[in-house]
């Protein structure tokens, strides 16, 4: 096997589009924070210390799912047997031992704030996915985060607390367009996680509700606190177009194959979204 399949097979092990839009989302908030007292430094680690966390969680969840994909997903790399158990509890060991290092680096609690972000995807995998709870631990990774970044820039600007109502609206959005594929295979094992206990059909009217509050949410607080509506009347029109083309998509074609690609759409919306907000303070 070559060299090149084997690093593609990591790289996909760790679940690289919503570990992407985690790291962009924090690198956006970030630059937000700091403005002109940016530390390339600090962010560099700070970026380091999450892109690790995500790298145990998500291949975490492909070692711990291992037999539940052979029967819904079996082109995942442990699956088909590119990466072996082991080998996949090497990457989450050394990826473990690289965020605290990253982690130390920015001090103690940053530390502790990254590890609380990797334990409420832990406890996503292990505990909660199968559950109607399996939210919660989106919620605990969304409170964290900025917190982690106001910590690490050593900056902090109280307008950033709008967040909490655009972007909890995202979080079930994009929870549930994530989930939602795997449901008849959920089902099929007995899994009743969020996305199974509402259905599929109001699942994605759940999807598409949250987004377009969200929406109007940034739009509506943008006015209030006389932010740059350009920046944000931009933002808002391609969160919505990308919306609107997963609805287009899935009324189309309302398949799991749909609702992946419905899932690559809703993701940058709500990054598109926020950074919009953002940079528009």
């Amino acid at each position: 096997m070559s060299l090149l399949r084997r690093l593609q097979a990591y790289w996909l092990m760790i679940h690289p589009f919503p570990v992407m839009m985690v790291v962009a989302l924090a690198t956006i908030l970030a630059i937000a924070t700091a403005r002109d007292a940016l530390d390339l430094s600090r962010l560099a680690r700070a970026i380091g210390a999450l892109f690790f966390s995500q790298v145990v969680v998500g291949t975490s969840n492909d070692l711990h799912d291992r037999v539940l994909d052979a029967q819904g997903q079996p082109w995942k790399p442990i699956v088909r047997g590119i990466v072996t158990p082991n080998e996949a509890r090497v990457n989450i060991a050394v990826a473990f031992v690289l965020m605290l290092v990253f982690g130390i680096s920015l001090g103690w609690i940053a530390l502790l704030l990254v590890l609380l972000g990797t334990l409420a995807g832990q406890l996503y995998n292990y505990w909660l996915r199968d559950t109607p709870f399996s939210w919660l631990p989106y919620v605990i990774g969304f409170i964290t985060l900025p917190i982690y970044v106001w910590i690490v820039m050593q900056r902090f600007d109280a307008r950033q607390f709008v967040l909490v109502p655009i972007g909890l609206p995202l979080l079930f959005g994009v929870h549930l367009a994530q989930t939602l594929p795997d449901t008849e295979t959920d089902i099929a094992v007995g899994v009743r996680g969020f996305a199974v206990t509402l259905g599929r059909t109001r699942g994605v009217i759940v999807v598409w509700s949250t987004m377009i509050g969200a929406q109007i949410v940034t739009l509506v607080s943008a006015i209030v606190l006389q932010l740059n509506l350009e920046i944000v009347g931009a933002a808002v029109a391609i969160s919505l177009a990308l919306v609107v083309a997963s609805m287009w998509l899935y009324h189309r074609q309302p398949t799991s194959n749909t609702l992946r690609v419905v899932f690559h759409l809703i993701a940058p919306s709500a990054v598109v979204l926020i950074a919009g907000w953002l940079m528009a303070l």
